[in-house]
């Protein structure tokens, strides 16, 4: 008697994961937060080559303009860009890149 072949066992698996993206001792990039800060808008405004009559309203553009730098670098880059604007600016040296005031965070 011929018993009918049985199908490949199959398994499920995660393809595709990313640790970096969910591992909790990375930190992320919080860019939601950061294109809400007038002077991250001020940096991209910059160095989008547009001058500030040209933009009554930045997030109108600011959010897709992030979305093409990093998909043309990688967002460590743009990030990396931003952290040294900021601290060549100088404007800033109570905060931190996100606008919190050092002295708050304990340092």
């Amino acid at each position: 008697m011929n018993k009918p072949k049985k199908p490949p066992t199959q398994g499920i698996g995660v393809q595709g994961f990313k640790a970096d993206l969910y591992a909790s001792d990375i930190p992320r990039i919080d860019w939601h937060r950061l294109t809400n800060i007038p002077k991250f808008q001020m940096y991209a405004t910059e160095h989008a080559g547009k001058t500030y009559g040209d933009v009554s309203n930045v997030m109108e553009w600011i959010v897709g303009y992030v979305q093409d730098q990093i998909h043309a670098g990688n967002e460590q880059q743009l990030f990396d860009a931003y952290s040294k604007w900021h601290d060549e600016k100088g404007y800033w040296k109570q905060e931190d890149y996100y606008g919190v005031l050092l002295e708050s965070r304990g340092q």
